[in-house]
């Protein structure tokens, strides 16, 4: 019995040894004489490729939002504009009241979107109460460059000149796309608002469209990058209109942005003492109730620093009643 598993062993071994004979002749061998070679990866059959779908976050984040707002019955806000050749997303509310002062133009800050609940969205919402209009834009997504971001002041005497902003002519391009919308409405007044590096945008338009616009709010306002914070506040000298400069003052970063910003605006040509800067942190500290703020804070200021100062309405007639007493003659 032993002597047949044995026999049994040496023939299992036999046949092992030549199937692997077998499978080495038919593989090609590669020698320095022999141009037969594997086939590269980039040469197989186009069959056996995968297509490979490229990250796109920001029409992501559109199409969401589109979405939500046709949940939301809001589907209506949504206009399609055009800018370069290439389209783009903008909600338009129209003034809820009689008699509309203007339109405010909103630009969200980097990877955001026009109906963003931070700040974005409250005062696009709220605004068309109070007689203005909102133009909420989409602005691209910022390019992250290699070049590494400035944090000192430049040492240069010539420190009004126009600087150039990620994506500038693009975003400038927006800009003018939704004035020229507006106008269509017989909408004649325009204010820019900005929110983070929205709001160097807005500046920045300002300051080189210098007749577009009656009045700028900077909410919160932050540098783009491979730009330094004193070149963004330098470029407030060169507008004259009234400014918002609504920030939160969290750091020391913060609090040398923002005095820079005003050193600014106090060496404008045209001083008028139209500069409000606020300090958006004891707003923030009440919770709830900092969005209502922030509305109540930028309605106040396009009251005061805008054509709306000048609306007159009749008052309304009173009804005298059966007691009434006429005035006294003396």
């Amino acid at each position: 019995m032993k002597k047949n598993n044995a026999l049994l062993n040496i023939i299992i071994v036999l046949l092992s040894l030549s199937a692997s004979a077998a499978l080495w002749a038919e593989e090609p061998q590669t020698t320095p004489g022999n141009n037969t070679a594997a086939t590269p990866i980039s040469e197989t059959n186009s069959a056996d490729k995968k297509d490979y779908i490229t990250p796109a976050p920001q029409t992501s984040r559109i199409e969401a939002l589109k979405a939500s707002l046709s949940i939301r019955r809001l589907g209506h806000q949504i206009q399609t504009l055009e800018a370069n050749g290439e389209p783009f997303l903008a909600l338009y509310k129209p003034s809820i009241t009689s008699s509309t002062q203007g339109c405010v133009v909103i630009l969200h800050s980097d990877n955001e979107h026009p109906d963003w609940p931070d700040a974005i969205a409250p005062l696009r919402n709220a605004l068309p109460e109070h007689s203005w209009c909102t133009l909420s834009i989409e602005v691209p997504d910022i390019i992250k460059r290699a070049a590494p971001v400035k944090t000192e002041a430049p040492n240069t005497d010539n420190n009004q000149q126009p600087i150039e902003l990620p994506n500038q002519t693009e975003v400038f391009a927006r800009i003018q796309a939704a004035i020229n919308k507006a106008k269509t409405e017989d909408v004649e007044t325009f204010v820019f608002l900005g929110y983070k590096t929205g709001a160097s945008y807005a500046l920045s338009f300002l300051a080189n469209n210098q007749a577009s616009g009656e009045a700028l709010a900077l909410i919160d306002i932050d540098t783009p990058p491979n730009l330094s914070d004193y070149e963004i506040a330098q470029q407030i000298r060169r507008v004259a209109q009234p400014i918002l400069d609504y920030y939160v003052n969290s750091n020391a970063g913060s609090d040398q942005f923002a005095t820079w910003r005003k050193q600014a605006a106090n060496q404008r040509t045209e001083n008028r003492n139209d500069y409000i800067q606020l300090d958006a942190l004891p707003d923030r500290a009440t919770g709830k109730d900092s969005k209502q703020l922030l509305i109540q804070r930028v309605r106040g200021f396009l009251k005061q620093n805008t054509r709306q100062i000048l609306q007159k309405k009749a008052l309304p007639s009173v009804k005298k009643g059966l007691f009434y007493e006429g005035p006294i003659n003396t």
